[in-house]
Order: C-alpha cells, then structure tokens, then sequence
C-alpha cells in the first residue's frame, strides 16, 4: 500500500513539475525587419519593452538584416521550408509577392477578435494592403520625401525664413541661394544638388514631379513602360535644367546630405530619417516642409514599413498579432526614429504633435503615393538610374535619356 501510495505521490509531484515547466515556457517569436540604419536602435528598445510587459507569454527575438533582394530570398527560403518568422517588415513593392503565404483578415475580424480598429489608419495607406476585402499586413508607419531647409541662408539672401512652396518660389529660392562668396567663378553655397549622393534619392525626387505631372511609371497593367511621356521628360528637364541652365546646381555629382549638413547646400529633399542625424550638428539652423507642389498637384512619392505574417500555427499567429498591435498601438515611439505613424490617433496627438519635424511630414500623408507593384523593380531603377546620370551629366537629352531607358523596361517587362 505504502508503495502505491509512494508511486502515486510522485507521479502527481511529476505532472505538477511538468505543467509548471510547460506553462513557464514563453511563446519564442522571430520578429525580422531591415532597420539597419539608426531607426534599428529604437526598434530594438520597443521590442525590449514588449517583452518585458509578455514576459511569461511571449518572447520576440528581434532580427535586423540588410534589406534588398538578399531580404526576399532569405524570407522566401524560410517560407519554403516551413520556418518563417512570426513577423516580418516589409515594402508594399514586395509584401505582394508573399500574398499566397500571409495571415489576413477582414477589417471586422482584426476589430472583433484583436481589438484593431482599421478606421484609425490612413485610407490611402490602408489600401495598399487589401486586396478583396481582406488585410494582409498591419501598416506600422510611413516615408515620404520632405524639403529641408537652411534657415540662415534663407534669411542671409532676404527671403522668408520659410519653405518655397510652388515652382516660382522655388525658382526664386535655389537662384538668390545658389552665392559664390569668394568671386572666384564657383559657388561656395549652393541652392540645389540635382543629383549624387544616395541614388535612390535622386530617383524619388522624379518620380514625385513624375506623378505630380499627372504621370505614371508604368501602364495600369504594369505590362509596359508609360514613364517616357510629357510627363515624364519635363519632370526630368526641371532638374536637368537646375545644372545645366539655370546654373544652381553643380554639374558633378555630389553627395547632398552631406553638403546640407556642413552649410554648403541650402534646399534639400530627403525623408524623415535624415531629422536625428541634422539634430546632432552644431549650429545648423534648419526646418523642414513638405515637398513644393512644382508639378500640377499636390502628390509625394512614398513608401511604408508593413507588419506582415506569414501563415504558421494559431498560437503563433495570436502571437503574431499580439506584436504587431502593440507596435501600432506604440507607434509614438516609432515616430521618435524619424518616421511618421499611419494611425490617425497617433497623428492628432499632442505628444506627436510635439515631434515638429515629423509633424511636417505627415501634413503629407494624404497626398503619399506609392511605386506600382511590380517584381522588376530593381532592374527598372537601374536602368532608369543609368541614363538619368546621362541627362544629368549632359551626355544625354532628357528626352533622349527616357527614351533608350524606355525600350530597355520595355525588354524587362517582355520577360517576366
């Protein structure tokens, strides 16, 4: 009897210990993001504090790797074989590729059963991610270009210490602040940088003329090349026009971040990233602005990090979520990178209202478009960055340079 007694005592102290261990055991999350710039740093402070308020439930390990193509194919791969992380940030040039292997749901089902009202979301951001009714990623924040502004140069050249807003007051600007101090024939302060630098850059500040012309990158198909029109020539002209004749630019390229940083280049067009890093430079007395309307409309090219999830277990799916609400929920923090929060709640804050550089940029959140979703996007830019150095360069007309870039996209498309 006593050893009946004795083997059931333990077993019971078994299964005890046992339940205690399992239920001591947090959900393990992979979380992958390609933040490897400064903004890595504040994603890695929100993940610590998520996990600190799961502690127990959930456990995200935070993964930063290099985006690009090495990005999809390393998604694709763990995809393949059946070990993708929990939740991932994606483009909305790439999400669309994984659309057969994302989590989605009806906005009434993130309401219902998560709590996430997709009413608080930007409309235009929103719709970027749906796709017959259904969601397939939770938008965390976005980018734009924005105008950043030397506020000395303005006042030193007599003009308002503020940002030009139409292409007459842009004109105006780069002329009165493009000033060769020292009479040896070369500008010392410059109004404009045309091109040099990240060329990425160079090429969002076309595509923003592009569609504030009224144009387009590529047929509503995406089957053929529609950027080598009216549209697009005249939006590469004004910025070729910047070196070449009008004579506010330099005519090699340079790297423009760097020039608006030490005082050198009084206008400048980059996104939210570049806030923090002008911050930490002495005596640089700048503001920021959106963009100038030089097109016919008011549009910014733009773009945005997704939280997507790949289709898993349930319980990591609940997880999975469970993550992603709560950065949107936090998306203040976020905001504190450089970015700018897509959830309306967040916008109208005060405290974000309080962030005055990023409060700028999003003024621009309705007017946000983004590139058309295609899988030859690398090899469209290449191209187009090659023969837009061209006109830039002056070896090429801009119409000239669109048209050869036009015949090669052409070829890319014919094969996918």
């Amino acid at each position: 009897m006593r050893n009946w007694l004795k083997a059931f005592s333990t077993a019971v102290i078994c299964v005890l210990l046992l339940g205690s261990v399992v239920a001591a055991q947090p959900i393990q999350l992979q979380f992958w993001t390609p933040f490897t710039g400064p903004d890595g740093a504040y994603m890695e402070r929100m993940v610590q504090q998520f996990n600190a308020e799961h502690a127990g439930e959930i456990e995200v390990e935070l993964f930063i790797l290099p985006g690009g193509a090495d990005y999809i194919t390393k998604l694709a791969l763990a995809i393949r074989t059946g070990a993708p992380p929990g939740v991932v940030v994606l483009s909305p040039n790439d999400y669309f590729r994984f659309l057969d292997n994302l989590t989605s749901w009806t906005p009434e089902e993130l309401e219902t059963q998560y709590g996430l009202d997709v009413a608080d979301f930007s409309e235009n951001i929103l719709q970027s991610v749906t796709r017959d009714g259904r969601i397939y990623a939770i938008p965390l924040g976005t980018y734009c270009l924005g105008l950043y502004y030397n506020i000395d140069h303005l006042i030193a050249a007599g003009l308002e210490p503020r940002a030009p807003e139409t292409r007459e007051e842009f004109l105006d600007y780069v002329r009165k602040l493009t000033v060769d101090k020292d009479g040896d024939g070369t500008p010392d302060q410059w109004g404009w940088y045309s091109f040099g630098g990240w060329a990425f850059r160079v090429l969002w500040q076309w595509y923003t003329l592009l569609f504030q012309n009224g144009g387009a990158l590529l047929s509503e198909d995406g089957r053929s090349a529609a950027f080598f029109s009216p549209e697009g020539v005249e939006a590469l002209r004004v910025y070729v026009d910047l070196i070449h004749k009008e004579n506010v630019a330099p005519k090699d390229p340079a790297d423009p971040e760097e020039a608006f940083r030490i005082g050198l280049l009084s206008l400048h067009v980059n996104g939210p990233w570049m806030i923090n890093l002008f911050k930490e430079q002495p005596d640089l007395n700048w503001a920021v602005a959106p963009v100038p309307v030089l097109g016919k409309e008011r549009v910014v090219w733009g773009d945005a990090h997704l939280l997507c999830i790949p289709q898993q277990s349930e319980e990591m799916t609940e997880a999975a979520v469970t993550l992603a609400k709560w950065l949107s929920d936090n998306s203040i923090e976020w905001a504190k990178a450089g970015q700018v929060p897509v959830r309306k709640s967040v916008v109208d804050s005060e405290e974000f209202a309080a962030l005055t550089e990023q409060f700028e940029f999003a003024k621009q959140l309705p007017y946000v478009r983004f590139l058309p979703q295609t899988e030859r996007l690398a090899e469209i830019e290449s191209v187009l960055l090659e023969y837009m150095d061209a006109a830039y360069l002056g070896d090429m007309d801009p119409e000239e340079a669109l048209d050869y870039a036009a015949e090669e996209v052409e070829d890319i498309l014919r094969r996918r």
